[in-house]
């Protein structure tokens, strides 16, 4: 007995589509609040972007540091790059 693959349903599509939400959602947000500097968490729990123009007065919250944000990049890039894959993966199966 062989296996043979199905192939990728419209099913499969949107549920995968459905699970991506959150996480582009939560991704925007962080992303968001980064290029603009406002804070997010909640109550004294908050974290503020620094902002090393000079422009903003030092926050008396926490404060991400450099190696906070190269690993929020990385985890970023690995993300993107996990979706080129299902991307790549996608058409090959398809054919298209």
């Amino acid at each position: 007995m062989t296996f043979e693959p199905r192939g990728i349903t419209t099913e499969d599509t949107v549920v995968f589509i459905i699970g991506c939400v959150p996480f582009v959602w939560a991704g925007v947000e962080f992303w968001r609040r980064i290029a603009v500097g406002d804070p997010f968490g909640t109550g004294s729990d908050s974290v503020i972007i620094n902002d090393s123009s000079g422009n903003r007065p030092t926050p008396l919250r926490r404060v991400l540091g450099t190696d906070a944000i190269i690993t929020a990049r990385i985890l970023f890039a690995l993300a993107f790059a996990s979706g080129a894959l299902v991307l790549i993966a996608g058409v090959d199966v398809l054919g298209v």
